[in-house]
């Protein structure tokens, strides 16, 4: 062998392959193992064009806003409804529920999309103070007890956005078991069932039902048709309410050979030039679009700060999620489409279909663009596709048929041309003659 084909040992740096090493050891999960996060954290570029839609506003749930300084305030509400939740079960105690938390604390921290770099007795300390403030703040809240923090009106609102953002999540199943700690634990012995935390315990909505009632601010959910098995999060649930009640897709009427894309819409001025009527539909789900008959009918909706937060954390998690039924991307996409100018806001409003509240019209048609503009959505699939169709349809078919009869009025033979030539001549003489005539009593 010649002794140039010899391969010569390299030393490989023990402190390199060390850091290698302890890196490799430190990863969360086992190698090969599939990844379920559940709990995402926005892209820098997306977040920092709106991240006051992004941030809660009062109360930090989870470890990405954990120890903000502009919550402290709540921090010390956590530590008294703590106390609140364990008073509540004579049984139930601060051993019990770490304890129960220890054993959920490798899945729970498997959820989250960035690392969570708390040590473990900060975690479980944040998961026990964040899932007990949950839950307390539930019970307060559906059994209209007296609280301090219900007594200032715009605190409610603020925190129902607070628990609906996708960065402002931990485990549902966290929320679960300190519930069930709470109202279902070991009989108590015959003697004890009149105690006063039983029947406290005894008076305690369902998590489901409260949950349901707080996120949807009371309105007519049927709580049999929904399971928390496969729900990973509040906005999960939240997002899981609207994909349930979306409409089915519609049925494609009208049908042309050279189809428009259905990427694109007309703006709601262009289509109004189209003949198209827009009407505010009575249904209270802003998903219910119907399009028939030439009539746009559009569920109203208002537009403030709440709002459009909830919109775009929905339109996050759909992104983040592939699994999910991108119904909100779909509406987002549907009214960037629609509103591209303020005039398109003025119309809408006019019909009563949009009540912009917090931004000005300006910031709207901005707000809906980059909103559609930052989102992925299947065209071929979405629940709006067949409206897309229609829509588009009826808007070519309008002005084919505009030109057509135009053609078989005033072009339909040599004579009518020339009638028409000879208007048009007639009519670019006017002011040729008006300036004349004003000339001429100027020089007279």
């Amino acid at each position: 062998m010649n002794a140039h084909d010899e391969t010569m040992p390299i030393k490989v740096s023990s402190s390199l392959v060390h850091v290698f090493k302890k890196k490799l050891g430190n990863l969360p999960g086992k190698p090969l193992e599939a990844e379920k996060f559940t709990i995402f954290r926005v892209p820098a570029y997306i977040r920092n064009k709106n991240k006051n839609l992004y941030q809660p506003r009062m109360v930090s749930i989870g470890p990405y806003y954990k120890d903000n300084v502009h919550f402290e305030a709540m921090e010390e509400y956590k530590w008294r409804y703590l106390r609140d939740y364990l008073s509540r079960n004579e049984r139930n105690n601060i051993e019990r529920c770490i304890s129960v938390l220890m054993g959920l604390e490798s899945q729970a921290r498997m959820c989250y999309f960035e690392k969570v770099k708390l040590e473990s007795d900060q975690f479980l300390m944040m998961m026990l103070l964040d899932g007990c403030f949950i839950i307390e703040f539930l019970i307060k809240w559906s059994g209209s007890l007296s609280n301090a923090i219900f007594h200032v009106s715009w605190v409610l609102p603020i925190i129902r956005s607070d628990f609906l953002l996708l960065e402002n999540q931990i485990p549902l199943f966290v929320i679960e078991k300190l519930f069930d700690l709470l109202t279902c634990s070991n009989p108590v012995p015959p003697k004890q069932n009149t105690s006063v935390s039983t029947q406290i315990v005894s008076k305690i909505k369902p998590l489901k039902e409260m949950l349901l009632n707080y996120i949807t601010e009371k309105n007519k959910v049927e709580y049999s048709d929904f399971k928390l098995d496969n729900i990973e999060h509040i906005l999960h649930l939240y997002h899981h309410v609207y994909s349930s009640v979306s409409p089915k897709k519609h049925t494609t009427i009208i049908k042309l050979t050279n189809e428009r894309s259905h990427r694109t819409l007309p703006s709601a001025t262009e289509l109004k030039k189209a003949g198209v009527i827009f009407k505010c539909a009575k249904s209270k789900n802003i998903l219910d679009i119907k399009f028939q008959n030439g009539t746009l009918e559009i569920p109203f909706i208002s537009i403030e700060e709440t709002r459009r937060s909830r919109l775009l954390n929905l339109v996050s998690f759909e992104q983040c999620n592939s699994k999910s039924d991108k119904v909100l991307t779909s509406y987002a996409s549907f009214m960037g489409q629609l509103i591209k100018t303020t005039s398109d806001v003025t119309l809408l409003q006019q019909k009563g279909i949009v009540d912009n509240l917090q931004a000005t019209n300006e910031e709207l048609v901005s707000f809906l663009a980059w909103l559609t503009e930052c989102s992925d959505l299947d065209y071929d699939t979405h629940y709006l596709k067949d409206l897309f169709t229609d829509v588009n349809n009826y808007y070519i078919s309008y002005w084919h048929k505009s030109w057509a009869l135009l053609k078989l009025n005033y072009f339909n033979n040599p004579w009518s041309i020339m009638s028409v030539i000879a208007g048009a001549f007639t009519l670019l003489q006017i002011p040729q003659t008006v300036y004349s005539i004003l000339a001429y009593y100027k020089e007279g």
